[in-house]
């Protein structure tokens, strides 16, 4: 069988081909070079990122707060009371504590002598006096719980009434941070040094950091007063509240003042040498414009008119 013979493109078809590849290699020559793209540093970012983690992540140190100042201690709560009912006629008090009792004594002729009165109370806690044969004394019975006691015979005799603590200024005896009040219990204005109850409204708390508390709604709110002098003991008087402590124009003697109900003073503070001075344990009462004062083995009865 006779061979075909082989095809032969045409002049124009190779010519044709030829122009096409002059045309895609100009093309490709004059395609314009796009500018240089910066590679991210990817050790650089990881490295912060794992830094990162490590400051979010790492365990935080707890830090407790700075523990705040406890008030310094200038005035130690009572060791003894006073209580009188004229210039003639008064009782007094070691206070003792749950395990040892107090003891209470009584005058009637202005401080010269005194007689020990039969009263089992472990504390003695208050002594209110209503007359020159009546009063009554809050402390502690057998277990340290409060009771009231009750003598209409200057405390030859005594009834026991803890009905009528219910209305009545105390500190629980086991509890100086348990105050009773007119209206109930209620929580202590300050650190107690002293508690003076003079009616159903009005009583007044000498703080252990020197500042004096006074309430005039039965002790459902309290305010501070700046005390006249350095108190570092309160007490009854007939129309407020009776301080004794220290002054500067006093020097080493007591330095006693009367106040009203606000604590403001409605005598210029008086002065008393006595062995003991402003810095021994103080007790202080008034009746009209005659101050009782205990200081040291000293009982002192002095006119402030």
């Amino acid at each position: 069988m006779p061979s075909r013979p082989p095809r032969r493109l045409s002049l124009a078809g190779v010519g044709a081909l030829v122009l096409l590849n002059v045309v895609l290699v100009g093309l490709l020559l004059t395609r314009p070079t796009p500018p240089p793209v910066e590679e991210p540093d990817v050790s650089a970012s990881s490295a912060a990122r794992e830094g990162e983690a490590e400051e979010t992540s790492a365990p935080r140190t707890k830090t407790s707060p700075e523990p705040l100042p406890t008030p310094a201690v200038r005035v130690e709560p009572a060791r003894r009371l006073l209580a009188d009912a004229d210039e003639r006629v008064a009782w007094r008090a070691t206070v003792g504590d749950c395990e040892s009792q107090g003891s209470l004594e009584h005058t009637t002729d202005g401080g010269e002598t005194w007689e020990e009165l039969p009263l089992e109370l472990a504390p003695i806690g208050r002594i209110r006096v209503l007359g020159v044969q009546r009063l009554f004394v809050i402390g502690g019975a057998g277990d340290c719980e409060p009771t009231y006691r009750a003598s209409a015979s200057g405390g030859a005799s005594w009834t026991t009434s803890d009905e009528y603590l219910v209305g009545s200024w105390y500190l629980h005896p086991d509890d100086g941070d348990a105050m009773f009040a007119p209206v109930g219990e209620v929580d202590t204005p300050c650190g107690v040094a002293g508690l003076a109850g003079l009616d159903a409204a009005h009583a007044a708390v000498l703080c252990t950091d020197g500042s004096l508390r006074l309430t005039d709604d039965g002790g459902a709110g309290w305010r501070e007063s700046a005390p006249p002098v350095e108190a570092a003991a309160v007490g009854v008087a007939d129309e407020g509240y009776v301080l004794a402590g220290a002054t500067d124009t006093c020097g080493d003697a007591v330095a006693f003042v009367l106040t009203d109900v606000t604590g403001a003073p409605v005598t210029a503070p008086s002065c008393l040498d006595t062995a003991a001075g402003a810095t021994g344990d103080l007790a202080v009462s008034a009746r009209g414009t005659g101050v009782w004062l205990w200081a040291g083995d000293e009982v002192s009865v002095l006119d402030v008119a």
